[in-house]
């Protein structure tokens, strides 16, 4: 080889050597995002376009155990679901179930600087119950401050599940909650509320008083935006994680990984157990009753046909599971409901059985009254209505014909007790259950919609609710599911057919460590966040 050819050579090999590391260095920048010079201990988060229950506890903030990032609650329930104490060190039951006794911390500040005492705790309860809303307390007797740090709750009766409010319910100061507390919150979690502007942004920073170790992110903002406009903002760089519906799940976006997180986040219809007429009065005034839905084949048949696998395919992009109760997965579920579904053959057989004759289009008909109800949807809520469209398609090849209504939660409140909704639920403990069941709370908000009243399930419902020893309390939950005989659920007389549950499908920067995530309970909004205290930046992933 010429010298001139040589160093040609030599030259096309450094100038291939220089391209190289040129990709290389543009491919690694590529990996990072950016974060439009956010500090690594800072964060923007889109979880939706609203704020739900806006730091008050009178408008039920805390019931999607968000409570814990702005304040303390006396007990804590944890991602195995097991519970301890938070603001509590400690705390005794009776044996009769009608006194709890809490030892408090005694290094608990609110964000103004101000110890939290037993009096705090008392003020919250007493107010919580006094208004009545939010938060049904009127099992509680009265509330003895026995001191600073102690505090007493004396029960009219036993209720098994006071853990439910007992880890929820914020503890707000008592001389310093004011009309329009949500503007300007003062909690003593490990952060506080700097600002918050409704519709726009809450921005929260350290509380300078929390007793615990001190939170990596020093700022975070939730941004509220819809969820096309956050994965905008995602992959602009202007917002570091949001919350992803299962459409937008699959999404590439530079720099983010996908969380998809289990959940007893459920779906599916409310159907009115009782037929028309036979309550004549009820506690809110809105009718009740429905002919069609309250005949057990009708719901049976749509429990054990209707598809479960292929609504959650076709709607959920695959992101969850199959459901069956709005308890699944819990310490308190019985797994024998877990049924076997898309069997259309029975359900025809189960209907034709029942009186439910098939006409020449395939529909049903029983003497005059035809297979066939109403189902409300709220036309906000994109996955509810893409839900109502694929069930109804599918009740179709079981003669029940279901006529989809889109609608509002104003007006499907009043429509509750005699047509069918696209309903939802799921929480951590049996509290919903019982009052989805009891006869007591029919007709009272939304608990109990349906009017079901099963006395056998009735009986089972008040054992576990007087119950103790929160063993045997789940023994009592499961035989109100099914005791061999009866049951409202997928093998007894449910009055609603649960049918899937949604995983919660979130995208964020590589490099955000969200800590310890349990079963995410129903809300997505503020599910990821409940532990924010414990997330951390980590290079090594990004």
């Amino acid at each position: 080889m010429s010298k001139h050819l040589k160093y040609i050579s030599i030259i096309t090999l450094f100038l291939v050597s220089l391209f190289l590391v040129a990709c290389q260095n543009q491919k690694s920048q590529t990996k990072e995002r950016n974060r439009k010079q956010r500090p690594k201990d800072e964060l923007v988060v889109s979880m939706g376009a609203k704020l739900p229950h806006e730091f008050d506890p009178k408008d039920r903030y805390g019931i999607h155990n968000e409570a814990n990032i702005t304040h303390s609650t006396l007990l804590k329930r944890m991602p195995n679901l097991d519970i301890k104490g938070e603001l509590a060190k400690k705390y005794t039951i009776s044996k009769d179930g009608l006194t709890w006794t809490f030892d408090l911390n005694d290094d608990f500040k609110f964000s103004n600087g101000k110890p939290v005492t037993a009096e705090d705790v008392k003020f919250t309860y007493d107010m919580l119950k006094k208004d009545g809303k939010a938060w049904d307390l009127s099992f509680l007797k009265d509330i003895e401050v026995e001191g600073k740090d102690k505090v007493s709750f004396h029960l009219t009766k036993a209720h098994s599940t006071f853990t439910a409010q007992l880890t929820e319910i914020p503890i707000v100061p008592k001389n310093d909650y004011k009309e329009n507390y949500k503007a300007n919150p003062i909690g003593s979690g490990p952060y506080m509320v700097k600002e918050y502007k409704p519709g726009e942004q809450a921005i929260f920073v350290r509380n300078p008083y929390w007793h615990g170790k001190k939170p990596y992110f020093k700022k975070w903002t939730w941004v509220m935006l819809d969820e096309n406009t956050a994965l905008a903002a995602l992959e602009s760089g202007d917002v570091d994680m949001i919350y992803a519906t299962p459409e937008l799940a699959d999404k590439k976006v530079k720099g983010t990984r996908l969380l998809d997180i289990p959940s007893n986040d459920v779906r599916g219809l409310s159907l009115p157990y009782v037929k028309k007429g036979v309550v004549k009065d009820s506690p809110d005034g809105y009718p009740v009753g429905n002919d069609v839905t309250s005949d057990p084949a009708i719901r049976q048949a749509l429990t054990i046909g209707l598809n479960r696998k292929k609504i959650l395919e076709t709607v959920l992009n695959g992101y969850g599971k199959p459901a069956y109760s709005i308890i699944d997965q819990t310490p308190f579920w019985e797994p024998k409901t877990a049924i076997k579904d898309n069997k259309v053959a029975k359900a025809k057989e189960l209907l034709s059985k029942a009186g439910w004759k098939e006409q020449a289009d395939g529909s049903r008909k029983k003497d005059n009254l035809n297979a066939a109800f109403d189902l409300y949807y709220p036309t906000n809520d994109q996955l509810r209505a893409n839900l109502a469209v694929e069930i109804a398609e599918q009740a179709k090849a079981l003669g029940i014909t279901i006529k989809l209504k889109a609608s509002n939660w104003d007006e499907m409140a009043t429509k509750s007790h005699d047509s069918a909704l696209l309903y939802a639920g799921g929480r951590h403990h049996a509290q919903q259950f019982y009052e989805s069941h009891h006869p007591s709370l029919a007709g009272k908000g939304w608990t109990n919609i349906t009017f079901y009243n099963n006395p056998t399930v009735t009986q089972y419902l008040d054992k576990a609710m007087a119950s103790s020893d929160l063993d045997k309390a789940n023994h009592y939950w499961k035989l109100a599911q099914w005791d061999g005989k009866t049951g409202a659920s997928t093998l007894g007389d449910l009055p609603n057919v649960w049918l899937v549950s949604l995983n919660h499908t979130y995208i964020g920067d590589k490099r955000i460590n969200v800590g310890e995530q349990g079963i995410h309970s129903h809300g997505h909004d503020w599910s990821l966040l409940t532990n924010i205290a414990q997330w951390t930046w980590d290079e090594s992933t990004k």
